[in-house]
């Protein structure tokens, strides 16, 4: 049932039933990303579905009160208010409505033709390659040297990066999640342990080992240096010696200018971080696990019949795991971190104008194109709007968002649909299942990652930012959930718990490909667990104890 409603005026953004959504934006959002959200959203995953022939017409996504809401939009029907269909209706319509005679077509040629290794090699060829050397370039731009209007169209040029960049990264999550969803489905049909299946693609995500090896390179200079252990920040490990030097300048330009603390230009970058750059350094190790002994388990569990494709559903998910890992940090992350870049100096020189209100952060209230107007000389919002616009922003914080903003929608039965359709749908509800999953015992339990149990301080945080400053080589994460911005702080754990989230999570990934045990959907792991504790973490068990 959804959350009930505290407050009056929580209006329905359009047709359907909208879910909110806390894992990615808080209720005081920048203008800029709750702009490009909610266009990129809607258009990258329709042009994702389009390809596939995917059972659903796109995803869309709206801010209501500072809050993030999304919906799924059916193939037809999808822009009136109206209960699903009796299941006799729908089995009638997917197989007469042109709309799903075309879909269904497409959906059986893209499961045949394996469609998500074309989208695969076009990231690799093209998408990739241009998405990275434009980051870099604009990264490189020194803005203190642009004028105001050069500023300006600067800001507007890194906007297009980040509109293209966040239309792709949804578009390619159709792809990339969708291999991983065969292989559990088809796992599920074989009677196989899902925990086993997803351990079979452990080793596979270069976004989440590079990094790493990076880090351990450096930490490798470092350890041979003489006075290494002396060193107490990171200008002291820069003047350790300039090949030291040279590498951390090489891991700042490829990671630093990328979002760290959130999904928002108001979160940190790395650079703005040298302390936990420094910790990472001080902590980094390049051991992780790989997945070939787990699919060596996988094959001895079913007939030689479907090895052969088993062997193929794996293969392919590999690869697209791989994708999806480094599908944020490239289309969205760095191009975000670099518009926050430039908005701070737009918000230094408005200042110095008297163009903004006092706070610096009421720059993140105006829209990428009245910063780019006010750079160029013409008026823009009056201060007095300005502070209007912050003060509700502000105020949006205070207000208890509901879960659904419409009446929460049954899960569709999907044995109506065409036999193609029904596959891709039931892949779409699988993925849904073991993104989100929440223990509802008593128990400290949930779903466990990994093979040995590890016993630490817990370290229990309620975001990235706290995250950074409280954690500790070696400590146990526990927090609501973890995404991309944590992996700063996740390179030092010894071990993660978190209150939400499947065997398709980031912090499941993360434990998978750091080799660390994990817990994750364990329901109430922030609010029993306290600060500092000694927590065991037991994998095998799937639980998690205080024990000291």
């Amino acid at each position: 049932m959804s959350k009930k409603n505290t407050h009056p005026d929580w209006p329905k953004p359009g047709a359907g039933s909208w879910e909110l959504d806390t894992a990615h934006f808080s209720a005081d959002a920048s203008r800029i990303a709750r702009d490009v959200i909610t266009v990129g959203v809607s258009k990258g995953v329709g042009d994702g579905m389009a390809l596939i022939g995917g059972p659903l017409r796109t995803m869309e996504a709206a801010f209501v009160n500072g809050r993030f809401y999304r919906r799924l939009v059916p193939l037809v029907g999808g822009n009136v208010d109206a209960p699903p269909p009796p299941n006799a209706v729908l089995w009638l319509v997917s197989r007469l409505h042109p709309a799903f005679r075309r879909a269904n077509k497409l959906a059986e040629r893209s499961l045949e033709n394996r469609v998500w290794l074309d989208e695969f090699r076009k990231w690799e060829d093209d998408w990739k390659p241009k998405l990275i050397a434009t980051s870099r370039r604009l990264a490189a731009v020194d803005l203190a040297r642009l004028s105001d209007a050069e500023l300006a169209q600067h800001l507007e040029e890194l906007i297009r990066h980040l509109e293209f960049g966040t239309e792709l990264h949804f578009r390619l999550h159709i792809s990339d999640l969708g291999p991983i969803g065969l292989l559990l489905v088809r796992g599920d049909e074989l009677g196989l342990d899902p925990i086993e299946v997803m351990a079979s693609l452990a080793g596979s995500s270069p976004a989440t080992s590079a990094p790493a090896e990076a880090l351990s390179k450096i930490r490798t200079l470092v350890d041979q240096a003489e006075g290494g252990e002396g060193a107490v920040d990171l200008d002291g490990l820069r003047a350790l010696s300039p090949e030291i030097a040279s590498a951390i300048d090489e891991f700042l330009a490829e990671y630093g200018w990328r979002l760290t603390t959130g999904y928002d230009i108001r979160d940190l970058t790395l650079t703005e971080l040298p302390g936990i750059v420094f910790s990472s350094i001080r902590s980094a190790t390049s051991e992780g696990i790989e997945g070939d002994v787990a699919l060596k388990s996988l094959m001895t569990q079913v007939g030689e019949a479907d090895r052969a494709e088993l062997a193929t559903l794996v293969e392919d998910a590999r690869l697209l795991y791989a994708l999806r890992d480094e599908n944020g940090p490239l289309t969205y992350e760095w191009p975000a971190g670099l518009v926050r870049r430039a908005v701070l100096e737009i918000q230094g020189r408005l200042a110095a104008q008297g163009r903004l209100a006092a706070d610096p952060d009421s720059v993140f209230d105006l829209s990428a194109a009245e910063m780019a107007t006010m750079l160029r000389g013409h008026d823009g919002p009056p201060v007095s709007e300005v502070e209007r616009r912050h003060a509700e922003r502000l105020r949006w914080t205070t207000m208890e968002a509901p879960g659904w903003l419409g009446p929460e929608p049954p899960e569709p039965d999907v044995s109506v649909l065409p036999p193609a359709m029904a596959r891709l749908m039931k892949v779409v509800l699988t993925v849904l299942d073991h993104l989100e999953h929440q223990n509802r015992t008593n128990e400290l339990r949930g779903v466990g990652i990994g093979n040995e149990p590890y016993v630490g301080r817990a370290c229990v945080v309620t975001d990235a930012n706290v995250a950074i400053t409280e954690m500790l080589p070696g400590d146990v994460l526990v927090a609501p959930y973890t995404v991309p911005t944590y992996n700063s702080v996740l390179a030092m754990a010894g071990a993660v718990v978190v209150d939400s989230g499947g065997l398709l999570c980031h912090a499941a990934v993360i434990a998978r490909e750091y080799g660390i045990a994990g817990v994750v959907g364990v329901g109430s792991a922030t609010a029993e667990i306290p600060h500092g504790a000694q927590v065991e973490v037991d994998p095998v068990a799937g639980l998690v104890t205080v024990v000291g």
